[in-house]
């Protein structure tokens, strides 16, 4: 069996050849190796920004939660101050009164409802007036119905001196007084009940203390009624 013979020139061609193949894969080892450097570098740096990502917040009430407590505290004041007795209705808090006399008593009405007061002029009878009318007085041309309180406010006919003229209902009314004592302001709060009769609550809203006297305080438009139809009731 004849072996091959191999040339030198061939050996010098062919080793180097497989010495280039060698030192290329030796290159590329050191290239993985950085890789998987820069990979491990890339994870650790994952690492250490795992727990910034982890970490717990404040635990803190919800807005939602909050306004519910709102609302839910709300229905129960309401519910409170709908459960609570009402308070009564006044009419004013502070107002202004004319105080005036008939006969030992003292009386006030609201002081916008009076027109003015004037000194007891002759009173004229007219021709079937209604029976609840005492006359009509002139006061500067102008004729006004005058009527007498002492029936609606149960106290005894007497003379009078004086004529309060009230502005009601479009028209001049006038009521017989004996004198006019004083304007006042009151705290309609500080009203009591009437003590004794109660028969002209409609009239008289409540007294009030003034100067060491009682003052009954009388509602314009209920006191003018009355004494319109205070008459009529009597001869009915």
């Amino acid at each position: 069996m004849k072996k091959k013979r191999i040339r030198y020139s061939e050996l010098g061609t062919s080793e180097p050849a497989a010495s280039t193949k060698e030192p290329a894969a030796i290159v590329s080892e050191p290239a993985a190796v950085s890789i998987q450097q820069s990979e491990v570098s890339i994870q650790q740096s994952e690492v250490s920004r795992a727990p910034a990502a982890t970490t717990r917040r404040r635990v803190s009430t919800p807005i939602e939660v909050a306004r519910a407590l709102t609302v839910a505290r709300q229905a129960a004041l309401e519910a409170e101050a709908a459960a609570a007795p009402p308070e009564p209705v006044v009419k004013e808090e502070l107002v202004d009164l004319l105080m005036f006399r008939v006969g030992a008593e003292r009386f006030a009405v609201e002081l916008l409802g009076v027109d003015e007061v004037i000194d007891l002029p002759i009173i004229h009878f007219v021709p079937e007036m209604p029976p609840a009318m005492v006359g009509v007085v002139n006061v500067r041309g102008s004729l006004t119905p005058v009527y007498s309180p002492h029936v609606p406010l149960g106290l005894p006919l007497a003379q009078s001196e004086a004529v309060l003229i009230f502005r009601h209902a479009g028209s001049r009314v006038g009521i017989l007084i004996d004198d006019v004592e004083d304007a006042i302001n009151v705290d309609l709060r500080e009203l009591r009940e009437t003590p004794g009769n109660h028969e002209h609550d409609e009239v008289v809203l409540g007294v009030v203390r003034h100067g060491g006297a009682l003052v009954a305080v009388a509602d314009v438009t209920a006191l003018i009624a009355a004494c319109q139809s205070a008459a009529v009731l009597e001869t009915a």
